[in-house]
């Protein structure tokens, strides 16, 4: 007989939310708030791939196929993968967020996760690791920071553990490019092992800040 699928799911407590070091702006995001914007080339817009991503999310995982969620600021990429992550931690999934432009110096400080072990082994290990906003940031002249990507993604991606990105560079094209950031065995590496989603949409922060500007006129 095949293996049986475990779908069981479990309501997330705060504790899961801090272990998973996820930021609180990102506690409550569901999948009705993420934009469906589609363009004149595709009948589909990220939130319905990101719901038949989750209606096939026991597959993804056994295969260790993750997300790469590129496009502009502020248009909801960020709040995607925390949606993912919260559901594969339902799912009993180790989870871990972690923001790109600190992994260098996670890595240097040699910081802890818990007492037995650092950031840079739970990353490694991980069920699914969120990498938040992968850009310039997390590039330096020595091409320290592009190694160290490398070695995560590709470390990960060899144990079938799952790793969903977030990004600004688009995947080829005129502007910021993956290439401008990442390592070509990096990017290599991402093709078999990601499913790519362009996030399209209005700037979040820009409703953000007039909701905040209504209330302050009341």
């Amino acid at each position: 007989m095949g293996q049986v699928l475990d779908f069981r799911r479990r309501q997330l407590t705060k504790d899961d939310l801090v272990r998973m070091r996820l930021p609180k702006r990102y506690w409550n995001a569901s999948c009705d708030q993420v934009p469906n914007v589609r363009d004149k080339k595709s009948s589909v817009g990220a939130r319905d791939m990101l719901e038949a991503y989750i209606r096939n999310m026991e597959e993804m995982r056994q295969d260790g196929v993750g997300l790469l969620l590129w496009g502009e600021n502020g248009c909801g990429k960020s709040s995607i993968a925390a949606i993912v992550a919260k559901e594969y931690r339902r799912r009993f999934n180790t989870v871990l967020f972690i923001e790109a432009a600190n992994i260098r110096t996670m890595v240097i400080d040699k910081d802890h996760f818990d007492e037995d072990e650092t950031y840079w082994q739970r990353a490694m290990s991980v069920d699914v690791l969120v990498i938040d906003d992968i850009g310039k940031g997390t590039t330096d002249r020595t091409g320290f920071g592009e190694r160290l990507m490398d070695e995560l993604i590709r470390t990960r991606n060899a144990n079938k553990l799952v790793t969903i990105i977030t990004t600004n560079a688009v995947p080829r094209g005129e502007k910021e490019t993956l290439s401008d950031i990442l390592k070509p065995s990096t990017i290599h590496s991402l093709k078999e092992h990601v499913s790519v989603i362009n996030v399209r949409g209005e700037d979040q922060r820009d409703k953000i800040s007039g909701d905040i500007s209504n209330r302050l006129a009341k």
